[in-house]
């Protein structure tokens, strides 16, 4: 009897943690991109979720060579972190921000490039 009631005490406990574990929320919101520059708007909302003091961008398809640059700027305009770029051969940057960037705040990531009609599909975190 003992030994059910702790098999039962441990099928218990197992599925408490696999219930919470389900509930630990993401640390940070990761969100797609697709454009392509010049030509379309080159800006992008977003919604910083963390404290991380870092921005965080990657290129999954580049349509030919050329080099993407990012920078984050605050709802005022101000550019508050200093330039990612990415490109074929570098498909991933992270940069530090300049000023402090606030959890919960609007955030925009200017694109640029002096490649004419690159197209890049990718991700971003603020």
């Amino acid at each position: 009897m003992e030994k059910m009631s702790k098999k039962k005490w441990l099928c218990g406990l197992m599925a408490l943690v696999c219930v919470n574990m389900g509930m630990v929320p993401a640390m940070a919101e990761t969100v797609s991109f697709s454009i392509t520059v010049p030509g379309e708007a080159v800006r992008i909302r977003g919604v910083k979720d963390n404290n991380d003091q870092k921005f965080y961008i990657r290129g999954a398809s580049f349509n030919k060579d050329g080099i993407l640059r990012c920078m984050v700027y605050d709802s005022n305009g101000r550019g508050i972190s200093a330039v990612a770029e990415i490109s074929k051969d570098k498909p991933e940057a992270s940069v530090s921000y300049r000023n402090y960037a606030v959890a919960g705040s609007y955030y925009y990531i200017y694109f640029t490039s002096s490649t004419n009609g690159l197209q890049v599909t990718g991700r971003y975190r603020l």
